[in-house]
């Protein structure tokens, strides 16, 4: 029997921008810094009551989607623009922040 830790992980509840257009050097990690808050959320008291539930055993979970546009650059020659995906089931605290289990997990990433 599975023990359910908070909302279903398919349905989705918040969702906006998170930074605009950058250039990252090869071989390196950009970490991205985004908050998810009120105006953005969409959740009903049910839901919400869930949440609470959730967090008040220890941890809420998540599945991270994240979408964007890409190019890269082989020597001299530049990429036309790729759409990237990621997808990652995490956790967070009863803080907000990020389980210490979830740091640094690697995360499914696809193209189309």
């Amino acid at each position: 029997m599975e023990k359910f830790l908070g909302p279903p992980l398919d349905q989705v509840i918040a969702q906006t921008p998170l930074l605009f257009p950058f250039y990252q050097s090869p071989k390196n990690t950009a970490i991205i810094y985004g908050t998810l808050s009120r105006p953005q959320l969409k959740i009903d008291n049910a839901r919400w009551t869930q949440f609470l539930a959730a967090r008040k055993q220890g941890a809420v979970p998540f599945r991270l989607d994240v979408a964007s546009s890409i190019r890269f650059k082989v020597s001299t020659w530049d990429s036309k623009r790729h759409k990237m995906h990621a997808n990652c089931e995490i956790g967070v605290g009863p803080n907000g922040m990020l389980l210490a289990s979830d740091k640094g997990k690697k995360c499914p990433v696809y193209f189309t």
